[in-house]
């Protein structure tokens, strides 16, 4: 509501985070979008993907397959 009364009382663009759909424009932070951020989320905050789940699992399997001599192998190395 606030959002909405000031982008009509104003002449320039008034963008929001979290202000509500009355503002000009919105902004969302990237990591917030993609689900990298933790819980509890502001309720401004909507996730678009869950990549923080994704790459969570990625470095495990990483992590474990360099300390476990299998990664890098011949494939992924220039002789």
């Amino acid at each position: 509501m606030l959002g909405r009364y000031i982008s009509r009382a104003v002449k320039i663009p008034v963008i929001g985070i979290g202000a509500g759909a009355g503002c000009d424009g919105q902004i969302l932070v990237v990591d917030d979008l993609l689900g990298m951020t933790g819980s509890p989320s502001p309720r401004f905050v909507k996730h678009y993907a869950d990549l923080r789940s994704a790459v969570k699992r990625a470095v495990r399997e990483y992590s474990k397959e360099v300390r476990g001599g299998q990664f890098p192998d011949e494939s992924h190395s220039y002789s």
